[in-house]
């Protein structure tokens, strides 16, 4: 089975200074070849500008007959190109588009020759021969269903005339009028589409709505659907972001395969901080400006990554070889040019970075917050969450059985489609069957009980603090900046918030710390002090001491100017992350609200989220406070919050979370994983990769690692908690 790549440290072996030039590779005929070609969106004229060069004197070759001598094949090339946003724009530039100058720089010569005239003619049209899917949308937006019919197809309550099948999207049956003898679809090739769909494992979703399946499902669905166009390059974009491990490893797997049998050839597009499938035998590294940095051979890029790390930790040792010397100086000039900066060169060299262990014991905890005594979700007789058996006080009890308590942070995982959202949505109560369901929040049901009113949705959004890919989705762009967080205290995302001085400052302090990353105009230094000995007390008439935040409207004011729609969406999740812990709510529920984060904006969030505005990580066991701190207002997550947070990348879960929840694996999946539940041993955390291995491994190989926690002295739960439900600590 093929794994990921973790690139390791400085091996010796010989450096490639040619890594830092345009690589040329010998081919009698090349797929597609680019020689110092310059690309621009528009046509350039002298007065444009706003249309800057994408890659000048761009050069870049894709083989496409492999031959070394007269006999013996050379291996394929299998390209990953690595960078920030500007990687989908190449993209883009090696599927045909965007104007190229000079217009002979660009060229396909394979699909010229006779070898594909007689295999399929209309792949001398480089539309059909070369594919690219993007994954920037979710669910029926990435398949191209109507965004309207989101929410009745989530819960299957109602079904669009226009929620096509898998099948049908397959088939290309997604015409209300098709063409005389298109029917049936415009796919005529049986034999085509089953074996894609056996071997993209999408058996068991055929009959589903597109709009209803799982981050990973719908990227298999997308990758089947290009395949079926039979395309001799496909570019992916992104593949790998949103999916869990099990996921990433199976879908790396089948394009491996796909790309050894070059059918089609495949060119990935990564994120600077995504980990390299370990059949990759060539990168491409982006910078800036639309510039490449690096192209060729991957164990030659690796060893300048290595290097390139002295940079970015501040290591550089008191000598090196000449040519590691070279590229560390070359590294240096791209800095000073701006073309590489230091946030993109940690994400690039983040891997050579050792994770270091501390102790953190898990929180006792305070009164339970959340309380589920068999929750059973299903819709007709499809049973999307508590298909599965609890050990509880003894006795195998149905359903999801899981209580939450104040100050405990919890971590839910399981593979796309496990439920996940599901559950999230039993707690923030946006699940239709939320009133029906053994579910009881703050101690109160949705449904009133003798004695006890039930809890009404208004004061749970007052006291849920909430971030998540729906609400990204249908968040109002038009908002500023600062009313975005301001809705926050609001019922509605568009009414009127309920604000005071406190929570002003509150947004403000907020807004400060994170202006590095939602300012573009930003300038690091000193911020100038106001005098306020001119202006009128306000102390006697507000009863509020004005502090340091309380005239800092010329340090945030740029959240007032700039737009939700204006920002990147790394900034639109790192506003909703703020969002949803700026009212400091009794329960933050963060549902992948890092996804799509560089390195340096995720390390932000989660140094936030654990110690607020402190300058340096306090250890996470330590309860004494300096008397420095009470000059700020947010110093992370407080003992009367409770975390809850999804996510299918290690990195991006804080080492204060203690608590895991593994949900199982859609039925009919291949090696399955099981429900557990438990706590982490003090000296791990989930960002340690023996850690997340063993969280999700299969049960047998799970056992090994894990062991059932029975002791109470073993950790400090709550007796009740220790003896009613089945613990595993790993």
């Amino acid at each position: 089975m093929a794994t990921m790549l973790l690139r390791t440290k400085l091996r010796p072996r010989a450096l490639r200074l040619t890594a830092y030039r345009p690589t040329r590779f010998k081919s009698e005929i090349p797929f597609l070849r680019i020689e110092d070609g310059t690309f621009y969106k528009k046509y350039p004229t002298s007065e444009d500008t706003s249309n800057p060069p994408l890659f000048p004197n761009l050069n870049f070759t894709l083989p496409a007959i492999y031959v070394n001598g007269a006999t013996k094949e050379a291996p394929p090339q299998h390209w990953a190109i690595i960078g920030p946003a500007g990687r989908t724009d190449l993209l883009h530039i090696l599927r045909g588009q965007h104007i190229c100058i000079p217009p002979k720089a660009r060229s396909y010569p394979y699909l010229l020759t006779d070898e594909i005239a007689e295999k399929d003619p209309r792949l001398r049209v480089i539309e059909n021969a070369v594919q690219y899917v993007g994954f920037s949308g979710e669910g029926s937006g990435a398949i191209g269903g109507v965004r309207g019919a989101y929410l009745s197809a989530r819960y299957e309550s109602h079904r669009e005339e226009t929620d096509w099948t898998v099948l049908q999207y397959l088939r290309g049956q997604t015409s209300l009028n098709p063409m005389e003898g298109d029917e049936n679809g415009t796919l005529h090739d049986e034999l085509s589409l089953q074996r894609t769909i056996e071997s993209l494992e999408l058996g068991n979703l055929l009959l589903l709505p597109v709009s209803s399946l799982s981050n990973g499902q719908t990227r298999r669905a997308r990758i089947a659907k290009a395949i079926l166009s039979k395309p001799e390059l496909l570019l992916l974009d992104e593949p790998f972001m949103g999916l869990d491990p099990v996921a990433v490893r199976k879908i790396s797997n089948l394009l491996h395969e796909l790309a050894k049998k070059s059918a089609p050839r495949l060119i990935l597009a990564l994120r600077p901080q995504d980990k390299v499938p370990d059949w990759i035998t060539h990168i491409m590294v982006l910078g800036n400006d639309h510039k490449v940095l690096l192209q060729g051979p991957k164990p030659a890029i690796e060893d300048t990554l290595n290097v390139w790390s002295y940079v970015a930790n501040k290591s550089k040792p008191d000598s090196l070889p000449d040519q590691q010397a070279e590229i560390l100086e070359k590294c240096t000039a791209d800095l000073k040019a701006g073309v590489l900066d230091k946030e993109l060169l940690g994400d690039l060299v983040a891997h050579t970075n050792e994770i270091k262990s501390t102790e953190v014991h898990a929180p006792l905890g305070g009164e339970p917050v959340i309380d589920m005594e068999g929750v059973h979700v299903k819709y007709g007789d499809k049973v999307v969450l508590g298909n599965w058996q609890q050990n509880v006080n003894g006795e195998a009890k149905d359903g999801l059985h899981w209580r939450v308590r104040r100050g405990q942070r919890w971590a839910i995982l399981g593979p796309n489609g496990s439920g996940k959202t599901t559950l999230l949505s039993m707690v923030t109560s946006d699940h239709p069957q939320a009133y029906a369901q053994p579910v009881k929040l703050f101690g109160r049901s949705r449904l009133p009980e003798p004695g006890k009113p039930g809890i009404s949705i208004f004061e749970l959004q007052s006291r849920i603090g909430h971030s998540s890919p729906e609400i990204h989705a249908f968040f109002p762009r038009q908002l500023s900046i600062r009313a975005a967080l301001e809705s926050a205290f609001a019922e509605t995302f568009l009414s009127k918030p309920k604000l005071n001085i406190q929570r002003d400052q509150d947004i403000s302090a907020v807004l400060q710390f994170f202006q590095p990353y939602l300012d573009p105009n930003y300038a690091p230094g000193e911020v100038p002090k106001i005098s306020t000995a001119g202006l009128p007390s306000l102390t006697k008439r507000t009863h509020v001491k004005l502090g340091t935040y309380a005239l800092m409207d010329h340090i945030v004011g740029y959240a007032d100017e700039i737009l939700f729609s204006e920002l990147t969406t790394a900034q639109q999740r790192i506003v909703l992350f703020l969002r949803a812990i700026v009212a400091k709510p009794d329960i933050v529920i963060l549902d992948e609200a890092f996804s799509g984060l560089s390195a340096a904006q995720r390390n932000a969030c989660l140094h936030f989220l654990e110690n607020g505005e402190r300058p340096k990580r306090r250890a996470l066991n330590v309860q004494a406070r300096s008397s420095k701190e009470s000059e700020f207002r947010f110093t992370g997550l407080t003992e009367d919050q409770a975390l809850i947070m999804t996510s299918h990348v290690a990195d991006e879960i804080p080492d204060s979370v203690r608590y895991y929840m593994r949900l199982p694996s859609p039925p009919g999946t291949f090696n399955p994983l099981d429900f557990r539940f438990g706590i982490l041993q003090s000296k791990t955390t989930l960002r340690h990769p023996q850690t997340w291995e063993a969280a999700w491994s299969p049960p047998d190989a799970f056992i090994k690692h894990a062991r059932r926690t029975w002791r109470r002295k073993q950790h400090t739960l709550p007796v009740q908690d220790m003896t009613e439900f089945e613990w595993w600590s790993i």
